[in-house]
């Protein structure tokens, strides 16, 4: 009989070690032999908790942008002021937790797969629209309302992208400088909304 409690584990387990294969081998997929070494469980352990090597990549995926999500959340959820919102929002993009090899790995693989996969694109439209959800709850507080979409998407295209070019070169940009950089052109173009709604 199955200890209670082992299937949550063992899908964990099964979800770190994809990571860190994906991460091992590079833009290469990872297959389940890989996995499952990884893990140090059988190929069949797989199949039982994923169904299939698909279902186990799209659950990976969700792990990701739910810690993601957790980390702006975590910021968003004390946030004071419109400008505590939008900096909890980059601070989560930038957060310990998704700067570490392994998650940038993941990260990159996946977003690699986004336009040919209908199930991660899923995932990561979810993951964008709660993103920009938060983004504009502060950023309508602070510019005109017909500038508020525009702001929005070039913060988080301004967020990613620094996010991208640390995953590139982390020793020419590191977290601090791209956490930094995102911050002053993300305010700078607040600001010059805001100035230019008082003319």
């Amino acid at each position: 009989m199955p200890k209670v409690g082992v299937g949550p584990i063992r899908r964990k387990e099964l979800i770190a070690a994809t990571i860190s294969i994906i991460h091992e081998s590079k833009l290469s997929d990872p297959t389940l032999a890989e996995i499952s070494a990884k893990a140090g469980l059988s190929t069949s352990i797989i199949n039982h908790y994923f169904q299939s090597k698909k279902k186990l990549l799209e659950h990976t995926m969700r792990e990701l942008a739910s810690s993601f999500i957790g980390e702006v959340t975590l910021g968003t959820s004390v946030a004071e002021t419109p400008t505590d919102r939008i900096n909890a929002v980059i601070d989560g993009n930038l957060a310990p937790s998704q700067c570490t090899p392994e998650a940038v790995s993941a990260w990159l693989w996946f977003w690699a797969r986004v336009p040919v996969s209908e199930e991660f694109a899923k995932i990561q439209h979810a993951c964008d629209r709660y993103i920009a959800k938060e983004l504009t709850i502060a950023v309508k507080e602070l510019i005109p309302a017909e500038d508020v979409d525009d702001v929005v998407e070039g913060i988080m295209a301004t967020m990613y992208g620094l996010y991208l070019r640390f995953a590139h070169d982390p020793k020419k940009i590191d977290v601090e400088t791209a956490r930094r950089i995102t911050k002053d052109l993300v305010f700078y173009r607040v600001n010059e909304n805001h100035c230019a709604s008082c003319d």
